[in-house]
């Protein structure tokens, strides 16, 4: 924790005079701010048995003489952790509905009534990634919101399977900063049939920035589906071609309308294709972050370049997609630094 004192500006003043009358210098003794900092931050010590923390306090306790009253700042805590997505056909996060901004409801000819696009529930999915965790965390903490943060997020008909994909929930006005996180663990786990969650750990709020700025590489298991006849030196032949490739990528069509028109350039570190029949294969893509694998098969009409559609002539379509990893690509996303 840390306390901060709110001095009244005629206090200071009678200060400055003070010195001025005395003939000392500007620095003589101790300002009444400092001294009243630490009486007020030593008692608050021994009474809660916490202790200050200048860089990013818990608790910030705002003292005002002036009004003889005291405001307190709880910063947030946070929970890190993977998780796997069991089901496909829900979000990362919460959904609200577009057309009726997340109220559920619309009108009509007799006033309000329940949105069509939701069905009054004001999401497009019924829940989420976010939904099925954050609840347990706020209630296990005591707190007042849960805000989601990812390492990436894979798309909302993909599964998030193998290790699993990072993750820090960021807990809004704690009153329990230490929760059992193995506790926790089991309880959203067993409340779940739609997302698990392991490794669970206290975390500091830097984590936040290395879920999401840590340049990672992924995993990938593809279902795909040719539109025409594949011979198995054919698709080896495609495949060797990718192995290495370095992709461009125009914003595909499917997110353009969430994200800017640009292209983007990524690589590919490998790919193992397993030949089913003249029409169908399953792909194993290693990739950089960032890498539309959806894309990277079907060509998205030329905007990836190169694609397995482009290599093989023939039009490709990804049927099921499965992240398997999401790993850093020069370090792990766990560092002891980075935990409570």
């Amino acid at each position: 924790s840390q306390v901060g004192p709110r001095t009244p500006p005629l206090v200071e003043e009678n200060e400055v005079l003070l010195r001025e009358s005395a003939g000392l210098p500007d620095d003589a003794g101790e300002q009444f701010k400092s001294e009243m900092n630490r009486e007020v931050g030593k008692r608050l010590g021994q009474a809660t048995g916490t202790e200050v923390d200048f860089e990013r306090p818990d608790v910030l306790v705002l003292c005002n003489v002036e009004r003889g009253d005291v405001d307190v700042q709880v910063n947030p805590a946070f929970v890190y952790g993977r998780y796997r997505k069991l089901v496909r056909d829900i979000p990362q996060t919460e959904w609200p509905c577009s057309d009726c901004g997340g109220t559920g409801k619309q009108l009509g000819d007799d006033g309000e009534e329940p949105c069509e696009g939701c069905d009054g529930t004001g999401y497009r999915y019924e829940t989420s990634v976010e939904q099925e965790i954050a609840p347990h965390a706020v209630d296990a903490m005591d707190g007042e919101e849960g805000v989601f943060h990812g390492a990436g997020r894979e798309d909302v008909d993909a599964l998030m399977l193998g290790t699993g994909r990072p993750f820090v929930l960021e807990v809004k006005r704690p009153r329990s900063r230490t929760p059992d996180v193995a506790e926790l663990q089991e309880r959203i786990n067993d409340a779940s049939d739609a997302v698990e969650v392991e490794g669970l750990r206290l975390a500091t709020h830097e984590m936040v920035e290395r879920v999401k700025e840590l340049d990672g590489d992924k995993t990938y298991r593809a279902t795909v589906a040719f539109d025409a006849d594949v011979t198995r030196d054919e698709l080896d032949a495609a495949v060797e071609e990718l192995v290495g490739a370095t992709v461009e990528q125009r914003t595909p069509h499917r997110v353009s309308h969430r994200r800017a028109d640009k292209v983007r350039t990524r690589r590919v570190h490998g790919v193992e294709a397993d030949y089913e029949d003249a029409r169908h294969a399953t792909l194993t893509i290693d990739g950089e972050g960032g890498l539309y694998i959806k894309e990277l098969v079907s060509g998205d009409e030329g905007r990836t370049d190169p694609s397995l559609a482009g290599l093989l002539g023939v039009d490709c379509e990804v049927s099921a997609l499965d992240v398997v990893t999401v790993e850093g690509s020069a370090e792990p996303f766990e560092d002891e630094a980075f935990f409570r």
